[in-house]
């Protein structure tokens, strides 16, 4: 019997080195993420894309090298250095981030404000249990 084929080798046989990044059914059809913006949905995927991109990891990896911490999977980074790479205005970022975390989509793991170093993030089910 054939073994089913992962989207990421499907992707990867075709020969392009885009990242893209995974949103289940039941998240779209949500009551949390139906109340979220268009703008804070869209940054949600570019979310997932930038924790999975190369750009992403490296600045997260230099961050860990940094600090000496060691994150876990699901976290990520996105500084205004990227946003502006996606069109996406540092303001816009900030209020999309804020209402994330406030629906329970994402989390705040570091607040490095106080240092001038990119704030690090990672991905939560949260949402799950709010209404």
């Amino acid at each position: 019997m054939a073994r089913k084929k992962r989207i990421e080798d499907i992707y990867a046989s075709t020969g392009k080195t885009d990242t893209f990044g995974m949103i289940y059914n039941g998240m779209l059809e949500s009551e949390q993420y139906q109340k979220l913006s268009c703008g804070a949905k869209q940054f949600y995927t570019l979310c997932r894309v930038q924790s999975k991109s190369n750009r992403g990891k490296s600045c997260l990896y230099k961050h860990k090298e940094e600090y000496g911490i060691d994150y876990t999977e699901n976290c990520f980074v996105f500084p205004a250095s990227h946003m502006q790479r996606y069109g996406i205005e540092r303001s816009n970022g900030s209020n999309y981030l804020k209402q994330l975390i406030v629906a329970g989509f994402i989390e705040k793991v570091e607040n490095n404000k106080a240092v001038k170093k990119v704030n690090v993030y990672k991905f939560s089910n949260k949402w799950k249990n709010s209404s």
